[in-house]
């Protein structure tokens, strides 16, 4: 069966998607919403760079969605707009679509959204007998279901690590996450978004008592910390300047904790040059994430991606993408609610083979 989609978001991730939805012969694409106005009434296939689909951008949710979509894929930005992304989910649950989405972490791991927040889906997907999955790559494949598998070829485990380890060299990455989030250039007593402590918890708790559930383990107490890594002399990047002793580099640690251990653990590092910060830990590549399972057997996982034509940022884009996409028929077919992936059989890339 062919099931109709409505694509949200012309992004980094938004582009992979819509790519996946057009080339596959399981999904038919029937809208495109933009909020670029720059974007819209252009035929998808040129926004993208790909020939003509017939499907002409829009930036009303309501006309996209009176081409009664079977599914909506949703990979707007909530960055300022995560209560108007809220009541774009609701507003398609409750008209009948299934979403698959990365753009709220938070959903993730349904279990630890805010309650309000989650009764309010919930009741959507009621009224509109529809699904709700959200996943992406970190938060998502590889700090959720990654791991877990992995668990499964151990005989004693003492400990999950899960790490991301990046080099945001100069031009790969915007210059919202790269001063804004990062917080390269800043003074180095500065608490930037991506490592406060309250940002820490509200992203990233979700993923580890995601893991701790599957593996029957209670957790009490998340815990954070983080390290600001000092720019050794003053060197350019992206059209600015880091000035020797502000900010470099940056890496966190979100830890879930059992009576005073360390039982489960995700770490984010992130340098502006390759050479920095070598005592900490980096991959035997370029960028990638590790997933270390201490016991026996000592079980270590290096993740590595990238994109033939654009390298290994719009690798990680294309994952966070197609993970979703390739959900669509399984969350289709799933009963009604918000789901997390351990409610799913298993996403693989039925029908990418060949």
């Amino acid at each position: 069966m062919t099931l109709r989609v409505v694509n949200v978001g012309t992004g980094l991730v938004g582009e992979v998607a819509l790519r996946g939805l057009i080339e596959h012969p399981d999904t038919e694409l029937v809208g495109h919403v933009v909020h670029d106005l720059t974007k819209a009434g252009r035929d998808v296939g040129e926004l993208i760079g790909a020939p003509p689909t017939g499907v002409v951008s829009t930036t009303d949710l309501d006309e996209a969605l009176q081409t009664r979509p079977d599914v909506v894929s949703y990979f707007s930005t909530t960055h300022g707009r995560l209560k108007a992304t809220l009541e774009d989910f609701c507003r398609i649950l409750a008209g009948g679509a299934d979403i698959v989405t990365s753009s709220v972490g938070a959903l993730i791991n349904p279990a630890t959204a805010r309650p309000d927040v989650l009764e309010r889906l919930e009741a959507a997907c009621r009224e509109g007998d529809s699904t709700l999955f959200s996943t992406g790559i970190d938060p998502g494949f590889c700090s959720d279901y990654l791991p877990v598998v992995l668990s499964g070829c151990a005989r004693r485990i003492d400990a999950i690590r899960i790490y991301e380890m990046a080099i945001y060299e100069s031009g790969a990455q915007s210059d919202s996450v790269a001063f804004d989030q990062v917080g390269f250039g800043l003074p180095l007593d500065t608490v930037t978004p991506l490592v406060h402590p309250d940002g820490l918890r509200s992203n990233w708790s979700g993923v580890l008592l995601l893991i701790a559930d599957q593996l029957g383990v209670a957790i009490d107490e998340i815990a954070t910390s983080h390290e600001m890594l000092p720019a050794p002399e003053t060197f350019p990047y992206q059209g600015r300047t880091i000035e020797e002793g502000t900010i470099a580099g940056m890496r966190f640690e979100v830890a879930a904790m059992s009576e005073g251990r360390n039982l489960l653990s995700l770490s984010h590092v992130t340098r502006a040059r390759r050479d920095l910060a070598p005592h900490w830990p980096r991959p035997h590549g370029d960028d990638a994430y590790r997933v270390v399972i201490e016991g026996d057997p000592h079980i270590e996982c290096e993740f590595e991606f990238t994109s033939p034509s654009a390298g290994n940022l719009a690798g990680g884009f294309g994952i966070v993408a197609m993970r979703a996409i390739n959900a669509i028929p399984l969350v289709h077919a799933a009963p009604p609610g918000v789901v997390s992936v351990f409610d799913l059989p298993l996403i693989t890339g039925r029908g990418r083979l060949g």
